[in-house]
């Protein structure tokens, strides 16, 4: 039969504080770390057919309201007023250049669908165009003339500053 010995000391006041506030430390900086992912990076680098698309969150909102300013070749292109963005581009391998990129700006609050945008590089000069208002979107694809949108189920194709529900091939 073997005996382990262990030291049972009980801890000291002081030791027990120590251990605590290293677990206090712990856990605030993986609550920062997964607070940074969830709103996003402070500065996007979106490669473009029209030229580097940068968008940057701002030090403290504007007075209209954006937290981020889009800039394309250094030039004020748009801005977004949600304290979070998500953006997809049709561009078909990493390092090539998009021509159009959707971005979902969460304006009101996380719980609120977010507002859509299309950003068109085809065009000359590149434009911002509007989809809609509160459309969460869960997948994007990319068509010749549109782009089709899911949310909720439903299939959407935004096309001429016009968005329509469809039934997308193979559905």
């Amino acid at each position: 039969m073997a005996i382990f010995a262990m030291n049972l000391q009980p801890f000291s006041g002081t030791q027990i504080l120590v251990k605590n506030r290293w677990i206090g430390v712990v856990f605030a900086l993986c609550s920062a770390n997964a607070w940074a992912q969830f709103d996003g990076a402070n500065k996007n680098d979106i490669l473009t057919v029209s030229g580097p698309l940068q968008i940057v969150k701002l030090a403290r909102p504007a007075p209209d309201g954006a937290n981020f300013r889009a800039t394309l070749n250094g030039s004020p292109f748009d801005q977004l007023y949600g304290l979070r963005f998500i953006y997809y581009t049709d561009s078909p391998a990493e390092g090539k250049p998009a021509s159009r990129v959707v971005i979902e700006d969460f304006i009101n609050s996380f719980s609120d669908a977010p507002s859509v945008i299309l950003y068109d590089f085809q065009k000359k000069p590149a434009t911002a165009l509007p989809i809609s208002d509160r459309l969460d979107v869960d997948d994007v694809r990319w068509t010749n003339n549109s782009v089709e949108l899911s949310a909720n189920g439903q299939w959407f194709a935004f096309s001429g500053h016009k968005l329509t529900r469809i039934h997308p091939v193979g559905q």
